[in-house]
């Protein structure tokens, strides 16, 4: 029939349909019963002829491809092609021969030859496959790129025939034998899948050798290898989806391959491109090699941002449901978990290495960089802050010209970050090697920090202000802000920190003090009665100590007048009770401060040697100084008593007493920080 009457012959199908209707008058003829009486039905007839006839096509077609020789492979390659004759004869009979045979003698020719041939193909398909899967599992054995492509190949064809089950009336449609075809490829996929991966290993590498690091076109700042390596995993992508895995939990396994795979090639990329812009930096000029370092910046941007929409790609979400439904929410969480933990490995590893091509970018501008930052060192006072500052800003807006035409948003972005970092450090390491210079020095880089954050911030187009105040400039800004005030508004600083570390201060293992304090308005006198303390550490050899305390007012450049007291000493105790009371002459002005104070010392004595540090506590003056602050009937003695914790700071390790021990010339500093280290130094064993 398929020789005598071809679909590609109109007149031929004209005749096979006359034909049949023929056979269909004869066989309902009261003669043609008389004469056969004993003959089947017709279309029990017809079905045993087109059984018989298409098992002898396709015997015929199977003879009709010799293989180029023995192997394995060649016979998969024969079977690629009956599965594709097959493919085609299947397509003629649902188009054109089934309509004929239903129409004019009530046969379902579709369903007879599709279920006959995909049991035919399945059987000679199963069979190649077990001796395909025997070899694969033998120790040391690989698949060749073009027994993969074969096999692929050959599950592409086997899918494309049992889509034709659609057409069968569903009753029909149920145990087919290539219902679960997929599973005899189980075992060559993860090969298909290295084969794949090896491929795109090899493309990259090749692109990156020929890559000239140059545009691909005017709009685009990538150069060639970016193209292709997207190109490749396109390709990645469109093999997923020709595959088509029906079984979800196969297909997670796969799925997961397939993204480290193309996660694994991402970096590769990386690397490789790091690799050739750092060969062919020798001799070239720096505005060459810049020019390069951006390309390849922007390559990397460009391959990470196609690896971002992997989850559509490979179609995740399809995944999920499958997960889902066949393993319940832990299997979705199961696919959310491990693609998403790989998709930010992944993104990790490229942004890294984009930090490194910065690093390399902007170390290229910091001899630069410094001999711009030491202009301003240099400049005397008497030059303007814009004039001192103005070639650092030539050379940064020079600069980000070229690398803003040449870099795309996010990589603009980046660089001015590593830049800014990178400013940040040179400044502050040009503050650290002149301290105890100029205020002048100082204020003018406090001038040039604002003036950068104003520059990278460009009005909105560049960083998020909150971005460059980070951690770092806020520690320059503080810095710097700190050694441009005078030696005395370091001094209040100091006290400042001082009372704010008081407030927070818990109990502690260095005691308590108890005081009252009172302010006397119609005399501008503050009363201070020292009551007692409690669990003093123990300096002396016998585990007690030789308290006293020493009250003062502070900062002494703010109180000239005031001396300070003490109290007598309580011999060997750790709880001594004192019960004196002090007095001060205080005006508003004084208290009206925020750093004014009053700092109570409790010291060793030692009449051997000097006194030992055993805690100071220290309280604000505006807390009870005040005209808001109500009178008590009685005075101080009626006022609730105080209780202060003791702390045993180190002075030397904060960075203010640092600022003022490099003021050499400056008495009033020296001195301060001379009597703050005493004290440091006459600290016992007890801290």
């Amino acid at each position: 029939m398929r020789e005598v009457f071809p679909v590609t012959s109109t007149s031929a199908i004209t005749r096979f349909d006359f034909l049949l209707r023929c056979l269909g008058q004869i066989h309902s003829m009261q003669a043609f019963k008389r004469v056969c009486p004993f003959r089947n039905e017709l279309h029990v007839e017809i079905t045993a002829v087109v059984k018989r006839s298409t098992l002898e096509w396709y015997e015929a077609t199977v003879s009709s491809f010799k293989p180029e020789d023995c192997s394995l492979e060649a016979q998969l390659r024969i079977l690629v092609q009956v599965v594709d004759a097959v493919h085609v004869d299947v397509h003629r009979s649902q188009n054109v021969y089934n309509k004929l045979f239903i129409s004019t003698v009530k046969v379902d020719y579709y369903s007879i030859t599709y279920r006959q041939l995909e049991k035919l193909v399945a059987d000679d398909v199963s069979t190649a496959m077990e001796r395909v899967c025997g070899t694969l599992d033998q120790e040391g054995t690989k698949m060749t790129q073009s027994m993969g492509e074969t096999l692929f190949e050959l599950y592409i064809t086997l899918k494309a025939l049992k889509q034709y089950r659609e057409f069968l009336p569903l009753k029909d449609a149920k145990a087919l034998a290539l219902c679960g075809f997929h599973e005899w490829f189980k075992t060559s996929i993860h090969k298909w899948l290295q084969i794949v991966h090896n491929k795109s290993c090899d493309r990259i590498r090749k692109a990156v050798e020929v890559d000239k690091l140059e545009h691909v076109d005017a709009l685009s700042k990538h150069s060639s290898s970016a193209v292709d390596v997207t190109t490749c995993f396109n390709q990645v992508k469109e093999f997923w989806v020709q595959l088509a895995w029906p079984d979800s939990a196969g297909a997670f396994i796969f799925v997961t391959r397939l993204t480290a795979d193309v996660c694994s090639a991402a970096v590769c990329y990386s690397e490789l491109i790091k690799r050739k812009i750092e060969r062919s930096q020798h001799g070239q000029e720096n505005k060459h090699l810049t020019n390069q370092l951006c390309i390849a910046l922007n390559n990397i941007e460009h391959v990470r941002k196609f690896l971002g929409n992997l989850p559509q790609d490979l179609d995740w979400k399809s995944l999920e449901v499958a997960m889902q439904e066949s393993c319940g929410p832990e299997g979705k969480e199961q696919v959310q978990k491990t693609l998403n933990a790989q998709l930010l490995s992944i993104d990790l590893d490229l942004q890294r290495e984009v930090k490194r091509m910065i690093a390399h970018l902007t170390d290229k501008m910091v001899y630069d960089l410094k001999k711009y930052i030491q202009h301003i060192s240099l400049s005397p006072d008497s030059i303007h802050n814009d004039d001192a500052v103005s070639p650092l800003m030539k050379y940064l807006d020079d600069t980000l010209v070229i690398l803003s035409e040449s870099l795309v948003k996010a990589n603009l972005d980046r660089v001015l970050e590593g830049l800014w970092t990178l400013l940040l450090k040179l400044i502050l390491d040009t503050v650290a090697e002149n301290r105890g210079v100029s205020v002048e020095f100082y204020g003018r880089f406090y001038y040039t920090a604002k003036v950068l954050v104003e520059f990278f911030h460009a009005e909105g187009a560049g960083l998020a202000v909150e971005d460059l105040r980070n951690e770092d400039y806020k520690a320059l800004e503080e810095e710097l802000r700190l050694n441009k005030c005078s030696s005395n508004e370091l001094i209040e600083q100091y006290y400042l920190e001082k009372i704010g570390q008081q407030k927070t201060l818990k109990q502690t293992k260095f005691g308590r003090i108890s005081v009252k304090c009172y302010y006397e308005a119609s005399e501008q006198k503050l009363y201070v009665e020292i009551l007692h303390a409690a669990d003093l550490i123990a300096l002396d050899t016998n585990g007690l100590s030789d308290p006293f305390v020493i009250i003062e007012l502070c900062p002494q450049h703010w109180f000239p007048t005031a001396k300070s007291q003490r109290t007598q000493v309580k011999n060997k105790t750790l709880h001594p009770v004192f019960d004196e009371l002090f007095q001060f002459q205080v005006t508003p002005a004084q208290y009206k401060k925020r750093f004014a104070c009053i700092v109570f010392t409790v010291m060793d004595y030692d009449w051997l040697s000097t006194n030992d540090f055993a805690g100071e506590a220290i309280c604000r003056l505006s807390d009870f100084c005040g005209p808001d602050k109500p009178s008590v009937p009685g005075g101080v003695k009626n006022v609730q008593p105080l209780i202060l914790h003791l702390a045993r700071p180190k002075p030397s390790e904060k960075p203010i007493l640092k600022m003022l021990e490099a003021r050499t010339s400056d008495r009033e500093a020296q001195e301060f920080v001379k009597k703050l280290k005493e004290i440091e130094k006459s600290m016992g064993e007890g801290d």
